[in-house]
């Protein structure tokens, strides 16, 4: 049951920051672009596409089983799932009509392989760095404490 809870509090929390921040920068889109309100439907759609990625990030970063791969599995399994729902909610919000522009493919495919480049860099170059100097801190502290046994 706790385990249960936990994911529903999740849940609760990712969707309330995904949803006000997407719905925040809708408002502002629309108020630059001279549009006077969001739809309904519009808002829901929105609704719709934070939920599926709270879901998509939970079964890909927070379920143990799926941790235990490593990071970029993690990453790599989130995109898997997240991406191609996200591109069908695109096409129903209207962002890519019809079959969409080649530069709004470009633009899109530019910034996931970016986000996921930078992602897996930090990953390899500073993550792993760190982990390897909390490993040997820790070793050096067992080490030390157990001459004094």
């Amino acid at each position: 049951m706790n385990r249960t809870k936990e994911l529903l509090k999740f849940i609760r929390d990712g969707i309330a920051l995904t949803f006000t921040w997407l719905i925040i920068c809708s408002v502002a889109v629309s108020l630059i672009g001279g549009a006077d309100n969001l739809k309904i439907s519009y808002i829901v759609k929105v609704f719709l596409l934070c939920l599926w990625a709270v879901i998509c990030f939970g079964v890909s970063f927070r379920i143990e089983t799926v941790r235990k791969k490593g990071f970029i599995f993690s990453l790599s399994l989130f995109y898997i799932l997240f991406i191609p729902i996200e591109i069908l909610l695109f096409y129903m919000m209207g962002i890519f009509v019809n079959n969409g522009s080649g530069f709004e493919w470009m633009i899109f495919g530019i910034v996931i392989a970016v986000l996921y480049i930078t992602s897996v860099l930090v990953d390899v170059l500073i993550m792993r760095k760190k982990a390897d100097i909390y490993t040997e801190k820790i070793k050096t502290y067992i080490f030390e404490n157990s001459k004094d046994r």
